[in-house]
């Protein structure tokens, strides 16, 4: 039987955790990215292998995340109800856990039209929190419809996300409480550019039972200087980031949005309601070494 993963043992742990998003490459070669890889390692807990993000394609992050592990980083498998119906979701988890991959998180996943293959079909035969009960079950020892698995069961760490800076927060904290219904072992926040944006949020919430992961994102010139209210999934710019980097010209945009994030890390690492950071930094790993 696999040991407990190296992430699991950092969230029962009293450490500040970082971890970070990686996307796969869009091809088959992973080599691709192995100075990403390289930069990662020794500076993270753990890797969010992304899973068709933005419902882009590329390699399935089943492989990668094998890849990762080879290369000595933990990784965390996103799982996208997207693109899967229950059966392949729980075919992809065991197999999955047979590669030594224990980490899951588990998301419904942004609609085909946002992505390169506009004209593909979703599938959503199940969400977030029905994927959540999916991995509850195989912690248990049985499938989705109460049968039950053959040998010893899986044990999965198992995350999800809550967009802590909504609104309205009502109808996010119904959600975050059916997710956290289902023993959820960590959340992972969408981006937040401040620690003060989720007040609401945890005004509502005072008490958090699993480990909260902050999100923050490494902004590109592009998204903020072509930035829409509702033109990128899961990101929401507050108004004071708007005005600070859209008055910058783009030679001057990386270094200043770089010590702002690095800033950022270090107030929620202080504000105390965090247990770690997320870190998607867009194609930038390589610099994680100025942020953390």
């Amino acid at each position: 039987m696999p040991a407990q993963s190296k992430f699991t043992q950092a969230l029962a742990s009293e450490a500040f955790i970082v971890t970070c998003e990686l996307d796969p490459p869009k091809g088959a070669d992973p080599t691709v990215v192995q100075g990403k890889i390289s930069a990662l390692r020794d500076k993270v807990q753990a890797v969010v292998v992304s899973d068709n993000h933005s419902a882009r394609m590329r390699m399935a992050p089943l492989g990668f995340g094998r890849t990762l592990l080879d290369q000595g980083l933990e990784p965390i498998l996103t799982l996208t109800c997207r693109d899967r119906n229950r059966l392949a979701l729980q075919s992809d988890l065991l197999a999955a856990f047979s590669l030594g991959i224990q980490n899951v998180l588990a998301v419904t996943g942004d609609y085909p039209s946002w992505g390169d293959h506009p004209q593909a079909k979703p599938v959503y035969d199940l969400d977030s929190v029905q994927l959540l009960k999916t991995l509850n079950g195989l912690n248990r020892g049985q499938d989705f419809s109460g049968n039950l698995l053959e040998g010893a069961a899986p044990f999965f760490t198992v995350g999800a996300v809550v967009p802590l800076t909504a609104n309205p927060i009502q109808p996010v904290v119904m959600k975050f409480r059916k997710k956290e219904a289902q023993g959820v072992d960590f959340f992972i926040s969408h981006p937040l550019f401040e620690p003060g944006d989720a007040e609401n949020f945890f005004k509502a919430v005072p008490a958090i039972k699993a480990p909260l992961l902050a999100s923050v994102s490494l902004l590109t010139w592009a998204q903020v200087s072509g930035y829409r209210p509702g033109n990128i999934p899961g990101l929401f710019l507050p108004p004071a980031v708007l005005e600070r980097f859209q008055s910058l010209n783009e030679g001057s945009f990386p270094s200043e949005i770089r010590e702002f994030t690095r800033k950022l890390i270090e107030a929620l690492r202080k504000d105390g309601r965090f247990r770690g950071v997320h870190l998607m930094l867009q194609g930038n790993e390589e610099k994680i070494g100025e942020l953390v």
